[in-house]
């Protein structure tokens, strides 16, 4: 059910619809009493496993009201529209420069340059560390989850699917196990998004903050470069034939084995502010007119990249599980890492 703009539900009104996702909508809402303008999420998701995404929905609303950081969302107030029987909570509205609402996924690489991408990396590190001496695995790190703000700083949002690891919060929060198994089958529900996912989660392993790495490392290997990391992919090659700052820290996080990625991710902020510029005569080479520092996008422009939108929630019969040398042979074997997904 899409809500107008001018319906109420709860004390709000809906002003108008800024994202729609697998298990419901964010609006913009008025308060009808205080006049402030906050983001509404509600949940709307009909058929399979309903009932265990509902309490999901429930339980991300309970853990973001108890989570306090500036580059996270956070959230006032969860209820129930007395019309419709709708969940919702309400949250901060972030909103872009220009008012619209903007994820990275909106962004053009080309268009970046390192500065800012460093300063998102700062920003996603402090969030992501936070969270997890909290208890919690994000399990859905993405462009299109990471929102970007008035002041030029990002926001993690959608904490839908998240894994609690922390007992005391588990029970604090009345949290559901969410890694369903079919016996008939063997199929299992694997939370997350194609393309972003470790390789332990694509095979049905646990979510774990080495996940979470993963899925940053993917991330910020296309915003550096415009090209969408994949286990066969060279473009870590092409970073450190170009000394590339970023060769010290993206290598670490995609790791295959789970035990090598790091978790603190804020000691890769300060050794990426602690590594000098390159020689001016390799800026020079990479640098386009006016640029204020080097880029790879020219280089990344040749590769092609494929955007294709899918949904939160993957189907997978869990195969054997492969020899780690042979973990790129596999995932294309299995059809998990054909083209870019967002």
């Amino acid at each position: 059910m899409e809500l107008a703009p001018g319906q109420l539900i709860g004390t709000y009104r809906i002003i108008r619809l800024l994202g729609q996702g697998g298990m419901g909508a964010v609006y913009e809402g008025e308060h009808t009493q205080l006049g402030v303008h906050y983001a509404l999420k509600t949940f709307t998701l009909e058929g399979g496993h309903v009932d265990l995404l509902k309490n999901k929905f429930l339980t991300e609303g309970k853990v973001l009201a108890r989570l306090h950081d500036p580059h996270l969302v956070r959230v006032f107030d969860l209820n129930f529209d007395e019309a419709t029987g709708m969940p919702y909570f309400v949250m901060d509205l972030v909103l872009s420069e220009d008012g619209s609402p903007r994820t990275l996924l909106d962004v053009k690489t080309e268009e970046l340059d390192e500065d800012c991408v460093f300063e998102w990396f700062a920003d996603l590190a402090s969030a992501i560390d936070y969270i997890h001496a909290q208890g919690i695995v994000h399990r859905d790190i993405k462009l299109g989850n990471v929102l970007l703000s008035s002041d030029g700083h990002v926001v993690l949002s959608d904490f839908g699917i998240s894994r609690i690891f922390s007992e005391r919060l588990r029970s604090d929060v009345n949290a559901v196990n969410t890694m369903v198994s079919e016996a008939v089958t063997g199929a299992r529900l694997v939370m997350g998004t194609q393309g972003y996912m470790a390789p332990e989660v694509v095979w049905g392993g646990e979510a774990t903050p080495a996940s979470d790495s993963y899925s940053l490392g993917v991330m910020f290997v296309y915003l550096l470069t415009g090209i969408w990391y994949t286990p066969a992919s060279k473009v870590l090659k092409l970073l450190e034939a170009l000394e590339y700052r970023w060769i010290d820290v993206l290598p670490r996080l995609l790791s295959v084995k789970p035990s090598e990625r790091p978790t603190n991710l804020s000691e890769l902020v300060e050794q990426l502010r602690s590594v000098p510029d390159a020689e001016p005569e390799k800026v020079e080479e990479l640098e386009a007119p006016r640029r204020k520092r080097r880029v790879l996008f020219a280089l990344a422009g040749a590769a092609a990249v494929v955007a294709a939108a899918i949904g939160y929630f993957v189907f997978s019969q869990r195969p054997a599980p492969a020899p780690i040398d042979d973990f790129d042979a596999a995932f294309s074997a299995n059809g998990i890492y054909e083209g870019a997904r967002r």
